[in-house]
């Protein structure tokens, strides 16, 4: 075999080996897939997550209800009855109506029944008067001096106790005074005798009798009594006391007792 020969077989198997080993490193290099990659299934790129579903928030809305009958009672009487069903009284007008007390409801908007679609009600109402005198209720009991003041038109603030040995609820006090001259729907307060509060006398160390006859003198009753045993004091030797000595309580307040059981 001449050279030429030789030659030419050596450069056949030198480029076969190239094409060999370097021949995907060449193929990927000028962007070319190899055969058994091209037929290889390709996998999709993996899917993002749906976001949550979030639930609608549900709004409080305040249930239908139907429209109370306000006519015939002053406006002030039914505003204290509407704020317990949150309804909001507007007073839009005052008209004269001489049979009426002033400030009673003459009219009112929806109509009693009437389903309301708000929570608000608007009333006409009966005019006052002017320059009024105001009477003088000393003396009297908290209703009827309640009830003539606002036959007047009045307006009665809520009473202010005071102690006293009248009975309880006698008018004691009133502001305007007596003859005093005020617009009708104007605020009359009234201060109203109450019964006194009573300091509770110290009875623990005492013996049961004695204990009561302090009680009594006090104003106070004796209340539930509960005996146990004890190893220094003699049987019905007050122990304990509830309430305590120096607490001021209502007139005729029971207080209990804790006192020693019969040996």
């Amino acid at each position: 075999m001449n050279d030429t020969v030789k030659m030419f077989l050596i450069s056949l198997i030198v480029s076969v080996l190239v094409l060999i080993f370097l021949g995907p490193q060449i193929m990927k290099m000028n962007g070319m897939v190899p055969a058994n990659q091209a037929l290889a299934p390709q996998t999709a790129p993996p899917r993002a997550a749906a976001p949550p579903v979030t639930a609608p928030i549900k709004s409080e809305t305040p249930q239908p209800i139907a429209a109370p009958d306000y006519l015939g009672i002053t406006v002030k009487k039914a505003r204290s009855l509407a704020n317990s069903e949150g309804i909001v009284i507007i007073e839009e007008e005052q008209r004269d109506a001489p049979d009426k007390r002033p400030g009673e409801i003459l009219e009112q908007q929806p109509p009693p029944g009437t389903m309301l679609t708000t929570r608000e009600l608007r009333v006409i109402v009966a005019k006052g008067k002017d320059n009024v005198k105001i009477p003088a209720v000393l003396g009297k009991s908290l209703e009827e001096a309640t009830a003539e003041l606002e036959a007047l038109g009045f307006e009665v603030g809520e009473p202010i106790p005071k102690d006293s040995n009248k009975t309880p609820g006698t008018v004691l006090g009133q502001d305007p005074p007596p003859n005093s001259r005020m617009d009708s729907g104007s605020e009359i307060k009234l201060t109203i005798a109450s019964l006194p509060m009573i300091e509770v006398p110290k009875i623990t160390g005492k013996y049961l009798r004695s204990a009561k006859k302090l009680l009594q003198e006090a104003g106070l009753e004796s209340g539930k009594i509960r005996r146990q045993e004890h190893p220094e004091h003699g049987a019905n030797y007050v122990l304990r006391q509830n309430p305590a000595a120096g607490d001021k309580v209502p007139f005729g307040t029971e207080v209990n007792l804790v006192v020693v059981a019969p040996n």
